[in-house]
């Protein structure tokens, strides 16, 4: 007697959800802020002070007279890239700390917030301000220096619970040093995480720049970023209310995109394992 054999259907994998719309948001955000490199759509002639929307002015204009979406684009571009910069120098100085902490002192540390880095940044920025310190110093400051306590804390929990698996264990007892088991063991799994640190790093860095340059410790006239954009038209709100609406927008839906990557980010590597 011969058994059926019942051949079940192949299991899909479930869409990471959280992955797709954060990629979809990077593009909606982050592009026509990378295309200010080259192109904006109206330019940077001055019009008329505070005009509606219309035809040709599709969000209408700053007080300045400015077109509000080639501002908005090129903001964004100056806000992001020192965010990116002070997000790069963070992840330098805390990802060997974080490993560190995690490999000699068996610690994992605290468990920190990145999100929270604002609050700190603001005192800080009041501090470097105040010692005349440049607007741009000050963002990258107050992204450094409480962001390296978070990220180091970040990594060493991520990285510590990697280190200690028996496979790792094993591959050092057979005689791999402590450096060649990290690279063949470790740093595999441990890449995406340290991606969606960064990523989750960068929404705070780019929050932090423009709540320093709203609160005018960072970013200084003439330059260019979305924090700046709000303060100069929140005078303005009940006038002209996208004044404060879209560099908003454009700030916070910048951030959540980069913060849903990287919960894409770990939801696919605990998805995996």
């Amino acid at each position: 007697m011969t058994a059926d054999l019942v051949l079940a259907p192949p299991r899909r994998s479930p869409l990471n959800w959280p992955l797709a719309l954060g990629l979809i948001l990077v593009a909606a955000f982050v592009l026509p802020a990378i295309a200010a490199l080259v192109w904006t759509p109206f330019g940077t002639t001055a019009g008329t002070p505070l005009a509606g929307p219309d035809a040709t002015r599709w969000l209408g204009t700053d007080p300045l007279g400015r077109e509000l979406v080639s501002l908005l684009m090129s903001s964004a571009l100056s806000s992001l890239l020192l965010a990116w910069f002070a997000a790069l120098v963070t992840l330098l100085l805390a990802v060997p700390a974080g490993i560190l902490l995690a490999v000699r002192l068996g610690r994992e540390g605290p468990d920190l917030s990145l999100l929270a880095l604002p609050a700190p940044a603001l005192a800080i920025g009041l501090v470097v301000s105040g010692l005349g310190a440049p607007g741009n110093l000050t963002v990258i400051l107050g992204v450094v220096l409480p962001g390296c306590v978070a990220v180091a804390s970040a990594v060493a929990r991520a990285f510590r619970p990697l280190w200690q698996r028996d496979y790792v264990t094993s591959a050092r007892l057979a005689g791999l040093s402590p450096v060649s088991a990290a690279q063949r063991h470790v740093l595999p799994r441990f890449l995406p995480v340290l991606l969606a640190i960064g990523l989750d790093l960068l929404a705070a860095a780019l929050l932090v720049e423009v709540t320093l340059s709203f609160a005018g410790l960072g970013t200084l006239p003439p330059g260019a970023s979305l924090g700046l954009v709000l303060r100069d038209g929140q005078q303005f709100l009940a006038l002209r209310p996208l004044l404060v609406i879209a560099p908003g927008l454009v700030a916070i839906g910048t951030a959540i995109a980069f913060m849903l990557v990287a919960s894409g980010l770990r939801g696919g590597r605990d998805a995996a394992h």
